[in-house]
């Protein structure tokens, strides 16, 4: 009852009148960092195209304006927490208390997922976000640089959320992907294995960080690690003050 409710709710979502552009990433092989019993961690994606940056507050506030029902005083609670907006001066505009062209945060999963449809796009999938986060501003793929890893344990940590988006874009065109706020994506509640598992008899044994490197293929993907270890322990409905989002669309 709950996701048919939803599903109704957000497909009557208005389009949004404030939209990111958006870059082609072409498809490729691609070896995630993400390791699951049986998996081989090699996986063929499709191309898409991303937003170029994190969604942002100027955006979501339109989105907001156009669909009353995400306002911060009407969004039911079993969609989002009581941490939603909550750093916005007014329920449905964030005043002079944010950088307009900063990335939103405080969004939960349902709003980010709601804003995205209203644009004819979705949240990307993990093996998506990771692939894209990869590159560099001249490499598809610069995970085997140890400095490069290196700057990303230095910076990986969510800067200050006034602060604009990350400027310096990679080989794609698209920034922000290791700035000012880490990103949703669709299939986070799948991330450390089966929803089913978890309520088994290893169920608590995922819910921790430091079993959450049984996932990993290598202690190099730290900063990795950490998003995924955030990500799936919220619910769809969470929200954070580091915690944003940015869209994709499929190809075909």
């Amino acid at each position: 009852m709950i996701a048919g409710s939803f599903m109704l709710f957000a497909l009557l979502a208005a389009p949004s009148t404030a939209t990111p552009d958006f870059i082609d990433v072409p498809g490729g092989t691609f070896v995630s960092a993400v390791s699951y019993e049986g998996d081989t961690r090699i996986h063929r994606l499709e191309g898409f195209s991303m937003s170029s940056r994190p969604v942002t507050v100027a955006e979501f506030e339109a989105f907001v304006r156009d669909n009353p029902r995400w306002r911060r005083d009407q969004a039911p609670t079993l969609l989002a927490d009581g941490g939603y907006l909550a750093r916005w001066q007014h329920a449905d505009a964030a005043g002079n208390a944010l950088d307009g062209d900063s990335p939103v945060s405080q969004v939960s999963w349902f709003a980010a997922d709601a804003y995205c449809r209203s644009i004819g796009a979705r949240l990307p999938d993990w093996l998506e976000w990771e692939y894209a986060a990869a590159a560099d501003s001249v490499r598809r793929d610069a995970r085997g640089d140890a400095s490069w890893r290196g700057r990303l344990l230095g910076d990986g940590t969510p800067h200050a959320l006034d602060a604009r988006t990350e400027a310096v874009p990679n080989v794609y065109g698209l920034s922000g992907l290791h700035g000012a706020a880490w990103e949703w994506v669709g299939d986070f509640s799948t991330l450390l294995g089966d929803a089913d598992l978890r309520g088994g008899e290893d169920g608590d044994r995922l819910k921790f960080c430091g079993a959450a490197g049984l996932s990993f293929a290598s202690r190099d993907d730290y900063a990795v690690l950490k998003r995924v270890t955030l990500l799936a322990g919220l619910e769809p409905r969470s929200t954070l003050a580091n915690l944003g989002f940015r869209c994709v669309r499929s190809s075909s």
